[in-house]
């Protein structure tokens, strides 16, 4: 089963991504930003920004690749930031997009 990272923003603008086609994670003072490529490309097809507690920024990027490999994922779907309904794989995250 393909595991799909989950992205919504509060304007009911939802997306998700296979996780296998995460290229890199950066972390900047404030903010994460996840850049995805086609299977097997090198060239960006997207990203998604997420704002996250000053400090954070780390804590943040360890919990998404923790929850990427994590297991048992019963239908494949990964929760990384739900903006409509409040849920984030960690409690750094404060908003998507």
């Amino acid at each position: 089963m393909k595991k799909m990272l989950y992205f919504q923003t509060g304007a009911d603008d939802a997306t998700a991504f296979p996780a296998d086609w995460i290229y890199a994670i950066d972390a900047g003072s404030t903010a994460v930003e996840i850049y995805f490529t086609g299977t097997g490309e090198s060239t960006l097809v997207s990203s998604v920004g997420l704002t996250v507690t000053a400090g954070q920024e780390e804590n943040v990027v360890k919990a998404i690749v923790q929850k990427i490999n994590e297991g048992p994922h019963s239908d494949g779907l990964i929760v990384i930031a739900d903006d409509a309904n409040s849920v984030y794989c960690h409690s750094g995250i404060t908003a998507c997009g």
